[in-house]
């Protein structure tokens, strides 16, 4: 008896791992392997009350670690390169970079948890602003990215008023028929961006920012045709990002795009912000074992 449950014991175990075993083979034969989760976040932290700097920076980390610190922080209108360190070193982020846009006077700054390389700079020559986007190289798990901050000019006809953008509803309509259907300083701006990424290679892409207009305008369907939208398709896809106090619509003008190769598990713009714009998050699954280069166009 001693012996039979003994040998029974070891045929059970036997079985188990070869079902184990022949699982875990089945996965690598199929290029199924563990991915790590990476967080990505931009937002554009302008106009924010200047009574307190060092108050203001503490609400805004609260808004950037409110999912959790993102593994790569995209900034756009960040005050000057102090304001970026002094950030970053609040957020304990280990690498951060900075970029005055022409003129001076603000500029955009990436941050990451892993190291940022060879930084590259656009200034868009159809930006009336200076404005620019901030590319940078990281290498996570093994997987080659390049990460762009972009901030695209804003529509001429938008007045700011005690540090917030207004518009009516008429001038939105004709501004909204004239995004979707002309070329604007916005969708040249896209085509320098995409005609740049064109001339690097990566295995992955993230493009995020300020891009200053809405889903489905000229400038964001150039976007659409080379990268996928991280918030399409979910609930949050017309979910709006900038506080609007004479509309009672808050359009979405902040985007998280992403190379196809990449897989976003999770996406949504999040409604905290001490300043006029609500930051755009995504999580993207990492596979170390996928290699696939990345060409624009």
């Amino acid at each position: 008896m001693k012996a039979g449950k003994f040998s029974q014991t070891r045929f059970l175990v036997f079985v188990s791992v070869l079902i184990v075993g022949g699982y875990i083979l089945l996965n690598n034969a199929s290029g199924l392997a563990p991915v790590s989760p990476f967080a990505v976040m931009t937002y554009n932290i302008g106009s924010r009350s200047l009574k307190d700097p060092e108050i203001g920076l503490r609400e805004l980390a609260k808004v950037i670690k409110s999912k959790g610190l993102p593994d790569l922080l995209l900034l756009q209108e960040v005050r000057d390169k102090k304001e970026a360190v002094q950030l970053a070193e609040i957020l304990g982020f280990g690498h951060h970079i900075y970029l005055d846009y022409r003129g001076g006077k603000s500029g955009m700054a990436m941050m990451s948890r892993f190291t940022l390389s060879e930084p590259r700079v656009l200034y868009f020559n159809a930006s009336q602003r200076g404005l620019a986007c901030l590319a940078s190289e990281l290498i996570v798990e093994g997987k080659h990215l390049v990460a762009c901050s972009v901030h695209l000019d804003r529509l001429e006809k938008v007045q700011i008023k005690d540090k917030l953008p207004k518009v009516g509803w008429k001038t939105a309509l004709r501004l909204l028929i004239t995004e979707m259907t002309e070329e604007t300083v916005r969708s040249r701006s896209v085509d320098e961006l995409l005609d740049w990424l064109g001339t690097r290679q990566s295995e992955e892409i993230i493009v995020g920012g300020d891009f200053n207009t809405v889903p489905f305008s000229k400038a964001i369907r150039k976007m659409g045709r080379v990268f996928d939208d991280a918030l399409w398709p979910s609930f949050n896809f017309f979910s709006g990002s900038l506080k609007l106090v004479s509309l009672p619509v808050s359009p979405r003008i902040d985007f998280i795009f992403h190379s196809p190769g990449l897989n976003c598990r999770e996406a949504t713009v999040i409604k905290k912000t001490p300043g006029d714009h609500y930051p755009v998050w995504a999580m993207f699954d990492i596979d170390p074992q996928i290699t696939q280069i990345t060409r624009i166009r």
